[in-house]
């Protein structure tokens, strides 16, 4: 469960690092300002965040967090698409995704660990930064040796490992009670 931080946080990380440096090539050429101004999506996560937490109430922690999985990866997909206004359109249905999933995931971590609720939250924070680190600076090698596609394919790998560990939490989670 505290692995999803890492997951979660190391996709949306290596999106966000390396999408300015595809806008920033031909056939794109845009300015460091104008890709700047694109970030305004995050806005999407606030409206994510709490729509996302009402769906949690009424269908479970564990199907909002893979369905938030799952818009993350259509996101990276629309972001192949070759035509800027559709790869925003991708970034932002990724970025409300990710929120949602990210802040069911957190949620979902404290509501399980009972009197160990500040550790537990503690551990899914540090996996979160370190899948920030280590899944951004991975991204680079993809980018570089792969260009956007490359990216795109370590994003759905990390998306995939994401599917398991929800299984998991929630037999074990079925389980406690």
């Amino acid at each position: 469960m505290i692995s999803l931080g890492f997951i979660l946080m190391g996709a949306f990380i290596a999106l966000f690092n390396y999408f300015a440096y595809l806008l920033m090539e031909p056939p794109f050429n845009l300015s460091q300002t104008v890709i700047g101004a694109i970030y305004i999506v995050y806005l999407a996560g606030t409206f994510s965040s709490v729509y996302m937490g009402r769906k949690a109430d009424r269908y479970g922690k564990p199907a909002i967090i893979l369905a938030g999985v799952g818009l993350m990866a259509v996101g990276a997909l629309v972001t192949l698409i070759p035509y800027v206004a559709v790869k925003i359109i991708g970034i932002i249905v990724f970025t409300f995704g990710f929120f949602g999933a990210h802040s069911t995931a957190s949620a979902w971590v404290s509501q399980r660990s009972g009197e160990q609720r500040s550790q537990a939250s503690a551990l899914y924070l540090f996996a979160y930064y370190a899948g920030s680190s280590i899944a951004g600076a991975i991204g680079g090698f993809f980018w570089t040796s792969f260009a956007w596609i490359g990216v795109v394919i370590f994003i759905l790998v990390l998306l995939a490992l994401a599917l398991p560990v929800v299984h998991i939490a929630n037999r074990t989670s079925e389980v406690k009670e």
